[in-house]
């Protein structure tokens, strides 16, 4: 037994001292990169985009790129292929990422720097979500695909593009300068040459599991047989949010008798290529919180003298992937699945881009395919003129676009796809998106100029007003209004809802500067404060949520507790849930998980995931889990970013 006992100590030892080795060795060679996004794999019912690494990771030899007669290098002159390219954002060109995809073979990952913003960059489509809203070849085929209005011609589809190599964005200046600075000591180009030892290179590993379409996906992930399965692909799910005025009953659904609503909708999400790397500043932050100043600038006139019509205030989650949010609220109207259904909504009043004006105006987009209807052009007619009449006294005024052209991508095209309802569609551009960043990491904070004095504390900048929120804080007061009048609010009344600029102020630092502030603590619920220490912020990342869930989701509250909760969604289960107030508008959240079709044209069906089936929404038969499209993220393994010098 004594025997026994000794050698098991040896054993120890040995193994103990044989870690300490192994671990001090690799201190000397490694320096651990931790500040740092990945570009992730998503999939739909025929194809992959994105990025990954091998299932062991990829490493290369480190090649900074000063320029793009630099790619020779690493794409053909350089000896000791593969190279680990790294460029700062003025090379972060669809161009460059083409021809470092067409020599894949020595090239082993690339390094995006996103220092300094250029002059515009957007890796979306030039016609986003064209094939999933209103326009179809029945429904007006030559607004479809769009064919009058390109609104996004910045967009070079960049975030669309599959490929075979991990593709990193750093975040830390110091990482970078350590990264530099190995690459001038070892490995720097000079007269045609570099040096052949020792070498500096990088290791990045970002595997995904999941390959070639969701079908293939969503198969293998039912019949995996392991005693420790691996989850090798998420749906993309996410939650909505709604709010009426006045509290439905929650346990009623369907088509209430005798009662109107005015739908005030604004979209949460956003995405870049880098899908965790998305603050959607201008693409989706501006708008929602400014239906949210709104909201609470409505408050206490609605208290005061209810208007004759409810208002629902509803934020879409997962908008940017063919409409998940929308499509999900408008199938739940149409099966008797929400509080409402469609007959019961008057008009719908959307928020989109709204806080980069070219001048003084903001526009009024509608859907001249609907407006044939009389009685729809007449409500619309009437929702433009509450519009503009609310801007008096106001440094601004709302415009209306022309009747030939379409609306512009937007949550109110899936409603239009269900029934003809009158709508607006408010936003800061006429026809192409002044948005120089749509979708991208660049439409962040800098892109609104929020800008605070250098001598502000964190808390003093939290309360500072800038003029992004100055402008804001009146659109809000004029949307609020516009949504008092069409509801048929008292007109007394009117002139005295104005939004809070310090609220605007807030939220625009909460969501876009620093989350973790003493407003949105005192906002929290206390079990969930945590979270802000690991939080972004909404939009942050901030499409569904996949493998790490992020954004902000709200929640408010009834003034009557207990009562008036309206469920948006059939609650799904969700890690975390971020909860943020409005003051006493009821309110639920729910988890959606609605994949639209990837098939464009008449009849293309939506497709929904329950009860780990897929579910044709347009005729409720049950489909095979591996037929239509239910777009995923590729599961990521562990995300390794790391620098070595070796014989190489």
């Amino acid at each position: 037994m004594a025997l026994e006992s000794s050698k098991w100590v040896m054993f120890i030892v040995c193994w103990l001292f044989k870690n300490v080795s192994c671990n001090s060795v690799a201190q000397k060679i490694y320096v651990e990169l931790n500040n740092t996004v990945p570009c992730v794999r998503l999939l739909n019912a025929t194809h992959q985009i994105g990025c990954q690494s091998s299932i062991s990771g990829d490493t290369g030899v480190i090649h900074v790129l000063e320029s793009e007669a630099d790619l020779e290098w690493p794409l053909s002159k350089g000896p000791n292929p593969p190279y680990m390219v790294l460029l700062e954002s003025s090379l972060f060109t669809k161009s460059i990422m083409m021809k470092i995809k067409n020599a894949s073979s020595r090239v082993a990952g690339v390094v995006v720097v996103p220092k300094t913003s250029p002059p515009e960059f957007s890796p979306h489509t030039t016609c986003p979500n064209e094939n999933t809203g209103v326009y179809t070849e029945t429904y007006d085929h030559h607004l479809a695909h769009c064919n009058t209005t390109v609104w996004n011609p910045r967009g070079n589809g960049l975030s669309y593009e599959e490929f075979d190599f991990p593709v990193f964005s750093l975040k830390e200046d110091n990482e970078t300068e350590a990264i530099k600075q190995c690459y001038f000591d070892h490995n720097r180009v000079v007269n045609g040459s570099g040096l052949q030892y020792p070498l500096c290179a990088m290791q990045l590993l970002s595997h995904m599991y999941a390959v070639t379409d969701t079908a293939t996906c969503m198969r293998r992930r039912s019949i995996d047989f392991s005693t420790s399965p691996v989850m090798v692909c998420n749906p993309l799910g996410d939650y909505n949010v709604c709010a009426f005025i006045r509290p439905y009953n929650s346990t009623a659904f369907g088509h209430k008798e005798n009662e109107s609503v005015v739908v005030a909708a604004a979209r949460l999400d956003s995405r870049a290529f880098f899908l965790q790397d998305s603050t959607g500043a201008e693409g989706s932050v501006s708008g929602f919180v400014t239906l949210l100043a709104a909201a609470q600038a409505l408050r206490e006139a609605t208290q005061e003298a209810p208007p004759t019509r409810n208002i629902l205030f509803a934020f879409f989650h997962g908008e940017v992937f063919d409409y998940i949010g929308s499509s999900r609220m408008v199938y739940d109207m149409k099966n008797n699945k929400f509080v409402i259904d469609l007959d019961n909504v008057h008009s719908i009043l959307e928020i989109g881009q709204v806080a980069v004006r070219s001048g003084t105006n903001l526009f009024l987009h509608s859907d001249p395919v609907s407006r044939r209807n009389n009685t729809v052009h007449d409500e619309v007619t009437n929702l433009v003129k509450n519009l503009q009449s609310s801007t008096a006294g106001l440094n601004f005024s709302f415009v209306e676009t022309g009747f030939s052209q379409p609306l512009p991508p937007s949550s109110f095209q899936r409603f239009l796809r269900a029934r003809a309802i009158p709508g607006i569609f408010l936003a800061d551009h006429q026809t192409a998106f002044n948005n120089r960043y749509y979708e991208s990491f660049y439409d962040n904070a800098a892109h609104l100029n929020l800008t605070y004095p250098s001598n502000l504390s964190p808390e003093e900048q939290l309360e500072f007003v800038t003029d992004t929120a100055k402008s804001l804080t009146e659109v809000a007061t004029a949307v609020a209004r516009a949504l008092f009048k069409q509801a048929g609010g008292n007109n007394s009344l009117v002139n005295n809802i104005n939004a809070d600029p310090k609220t605007v102020t807030q939220m625009l630092y909460g969501f876009l500067v620093r989350s973790n502030n003493s407003w949105f603590q005192a906002l929290m619920a206390p079990e969930l404060k945590d979270v802000l220490h690991v939080l972004l912020f909404l939009g942050s990342g901030h499409g569904p949520t996949q493998q790490h869930p992020e954004g902000v989701f709200l929640r408010t509250h009834s003034s009557t507790p207990g009562q008036g909760s309206v469920p948006c969604l059939r609650p799904g289960g969700l890690r975390f849930q971020r909860i943020f107030h409005v003051d006493r508008i009821a309110v639920d959240v729910h988890q959606s998980t609605n994949f639209p079709s990837s098939q464009p044209g008449p009849g293309d069906a939506d497709l929904r995931r329950g009860s780990g089936r897929v579910v044709n929404i347009a005729t409720g038969d049950i489909l095979c889990q591996y037929q239509g499209r239910c777009p995923l993220q590729r599961r990521q393994g562990t995300q390794q970013r790391r620098i070595l010098i070796a014989s190489y």
